[in-house]
């Protein structure tokens, strides 16, 4: 099977920073969902397409079972370095996001933090059936997108509905291959894949001046 990852993400955790700290929607369905449990260290945690390791340290720190991937060498090496800097563990690797290589049914939660959205739909379709298979009877997934209300949606080269390269405004300039959402789009997508209890929470904010819309959703197997 064909390698998902862009280029431009080896490029980009290469030669600069990404994320040092954690997104407060993470911690939210983190604290909501597991911080009541009393032995964390009995929770499986995948941290999907983990960059440089913000939400994974978030995780180990925080006694989960850590699991993270990337398709970027130099992702996984900086989240490796910032893991032993901090004296903490997390179970890391470097692989695609098509082929992450877990077993059936392992994990209590699998976090996707505006990773999947980077494909096109087919394998979007395929990262979140991976997903589903990960995760244990009644385990959840927490997935953030981007929405339609983001500045620079449509200004690209559409290569497939809702799918653009060479964004040409916003944040998502120079990012490769981004899939922007709708809505009904992604709790179709989840719902088709056989997750229940989706909600979906949304966020639309600036960064530096540019409108940034996130969907954030919420379901189980």
């Amino acid at each position: 099977m064909e390698g998902s990852i862009d280029k431009v993400w080896e490029q980009i955790h290469s030669t600069r920073g990404w994320g040092a700290y954690p997104t407060e929607h993470v911690i939210r369905f983190m604290a909501r969902n597991y911080y009541e449990v009393s032995d964390r260290g009995k929770i499986k945690v995948l941290d999907f397409g983990c960059g440089q390791g913000a939400h994974t340290c978030y995780l180990a720190r925080e006694g989960f079972d850590t699991y993270a991937f990337d398709g970027s060498e130099s992702a996984v090496r900086k989240t490796e370095e910032r893991l032993a800097a901090e004296h903490l563990f997390a179970h890391c690797k470097v692989a695609d996001a098509l082929e992450p290589g877990y077993e059936s049914s392992f994990f209590d939660a699998v976090i996707d933090n505006v990773c999947i959205y980077s494909n096109r739909i087919a394998d979007i379709r395929v990262m979140y059936q991976q997903v589903y298979d990960m995760l244990k009877p009644g385990g959840k997934l927490f997935t953030v997108c981007f929405g339609e209300d983001i500045d620079g949606y449509r200004s690209g080269r559409e290569e497939e509905p809702g799918t653009f390269v060479d964004i040409r405004e916003g944040i998502l300039v120079d990012r490769g291959l981004s899939h922007i959402f709708t809505q009904e789009e992604i709790e179709k997508l989840l719902e088709e894949t056989g997750f229940v209890d989706i909600s979906c929470e949304w966020s639309k904010y600036t960064d530096d001046g540019e409108v940034v819309h996130h969907y954030m959703l919420q379901c189980s197997k």
